[in-house]
Order: structure tokens, then sequence, then C-alpha cells
């Protein structure tokens, strides 16, 4: 999963605390990536986070396989301070703002389809 995970996301991923996620290493260990394609101004997308976040810090606490899990944040906030103040309310890394233009990526989308494909039933 690691190559793939660096062909799609980049090298390098942030965490909360501005410090660097090495994607290859990140990926050896990973069965499941959820990607979190969400924007700090959108209240669905803040109310989801909360949600979200509470199920990953009880999966990372109590389950056998909390190393096997992963989210990424890819966002859309066209503003740093946004996407700043957003990612400090996660617990997961998030793509650089710099790299937010991946999210347009061809291969980024066809991951998410099923998923927007079950949120429209």
């Amino acid at each position: 999963m690691s190559e793939f995970l660096v062909n799609l996301l980049g090298e390098r991923l942030v965490n909360s605390e501005k410090a660097e996620v090495d994607v290859q290493s990140l990926g050896a260990k990973l069965s499941l990536v959820g990607l979190f394609f969400g924007c700090s101004l959108n209240a669905p997308c803040k109310q989801f986070n909360g949600s979200l976040c509470e199920f990953y810090t009880r999966f990372k606490k109590a389950c056998e396989h909390k190393d096997k899990l992963e989210i990424v944040f890819i966002s859309s906030d066209q503003d740093q301070k946004h996407w700043q103040d957003f990612l400090q309310e996660m617990p997961w890394p998030a793509l650089p703002f710099k790299d937010r233009h991946k999210k347009d990526r061809p291969a980024v989308w066809l991951l998410a389809l099923p998923y927007m494909d079950l949120c429209s039933r």
C-alpha cells in the first residue's frame, strides 16, 4: 500500500503539530486508509469531523487493529489559516495545504466515488 499512497498523496503529510508524516512508512503498516474530503467553513464537514474524531479516538484506544487504519484529511479550504485551525481539531494527518491541488487528480476521486455513491442513496 505504501507505493500506492505515495503516488496518490505524495511523500509527506502533516499533522496538527505541523510535523511531517512520511507516507512510505505510514503506508507500510496500514490495511485501510480513509480519505476525509472537507472544508473548515462547511457546517456539515465540521459536524462530521466531530463524529469522526470520536470514532477514531475510540478505535485507536480499544481496537486490536488500531495500527491498520489511518485517516487523511484532504482540504478544500482556500485560506491557510482556516485549514490550520481545522487541522488542529484532527488527530490524523492531512495533505499539506500547498498540495491541496492533488485532490483534483482522477485517482483520488476514483477512491471517493464508492463513498459518494452510498451517500446519494
